[in-house]
């Protein structure tokens, strides 16, 4: 197997930080990077990920209280998502990604069904150092932006629904990364990793604006001999509230902490099968109530080919 396909598939079990739908009104960014984060071809090679994803968003937290929901909401994301990446120069990439979502939510016997095209992501990275045959160390950059190419302005009975069930934030945002990772051992096959990513959102045509947010993952990645690679990773998310009009949004915002193992399957040197899961471990929520994520779950294809 080529260099770069050792490293671009090994460390493909550390897909890391998605904004994903914490928040009531976070769902609509749900998902973003996804695997693309960290899938960094060499050079005249490509990456292409294929993955869905589900979040069930029904759990009420008051603070960093779970409480009993009398409600009878019921409120899931599910995306499918396309990612593709390829290497030129020495040390350089260029990624882009696109999602299809579906919002559906049920509130005392009103159901909403949304499902349209969601947001794009294009990023340029730099990656000065690899790991390699000859190297143990990895150190990416990245900087990029998300483009709202879906539409925004679903509605119900001729009123627009709110922006959390809208398949696309219908806002320019900015997105700042950074990744690094060692390897333990000789083989390469045990590797701990950090990465962060800063994320800057724009206002959309009705003044909402969601809240900037940073994520920061740790994590550890190991390959058996076998085609069998194991995850674990911890994953901390800090988002500032909500605002319509340059106000503070109430029940929006918060910090999250969220453990996710994830477990992968080398079909060949160049596919790969990944599913991953995200455990709520705490939550502090700003105000008094707010829905948010039970659990995720996601399962990815990719294949790296080239030269």
């Amino acid at each position: 197997m080529k260099a770069g396909a050792r490293i671009s598939l090994a460390v493909l079990l550390a897909a890391a930080a998605t904004p994903a739908a914490a928040t009531t009104c976070s769902c609509a960014s749900v998902p973003l990077l996804g695997t693309m984060e960290l899938a960094t071809p060499g050079i005249g090679e490509w990456f292409l990920a294929t993955t869905y994803e589900f979040h069930d968003i029904s759990e009420l937290v008051s603070g960093s209280s779970t409480v009993p929901d009398q409600t009878g909401r019921d409120r899931t994301s599910q995306a499918a998502i396309f990612e593709l990446s390829r290497g030129f120069g020495e040390k350089f990439s260029f990624s882009a990604l696109l999602a299809g979502v579906n919002h559906k939510r049920t509130v005392g016997g009103i159901r909403d069904d949304v499902t349209g095209l969601g947001d794009a992501i294009v990023m340029f990275k730099y990656s000065p150092a690899t790991i390699n045959l000859y190297s143990r160390n990895a150190l990416s950059f990245g900087v990029g932006s998300r483009i709202p190419v879906g539409k925004d302005d679903a509605s119900r009975d001729g009123i627009v629904l709110a922006e959390d069930l809208q398949p696309s934030t219908g806002a320019f945002a900015g997105l700042l990364w950074v990744y690094a990772a060692r390897a333990l051992n000789d083989s390469k096959a045990a590797r701990i990793y950090a990465s962060a990513t800063y994320t800057y959102n724009g206002e959309n045509d009705r003044d909402y604006q969601f809240g900037h947010s940073t994520t920061a993952s740790l994590g550890g990645s190991y390959q058996t001999q076998s085609p069998w690679g194991f995850n674990l990773e911890l994953l901390f998310r800090h988002a500032e509230r909500d605002q319509r009009a340059g106000v503070d949004i109430p029940n929006t915002g918060g910090q999250w902490l969220d453990l996710v193992p994830a477990v992968q399957y080398h079909i060949n040197e160049s596919v790969a099968l990944r599913a991953s899961g995200k455990i709520p471990l705490s939550r502090d929520l700003n105000d008094q109530l707010q829905f948010t994520t039970r659990y995720s779950v996601r399962l990815t294809l990719s294949w790296l080919f080239g030269s």
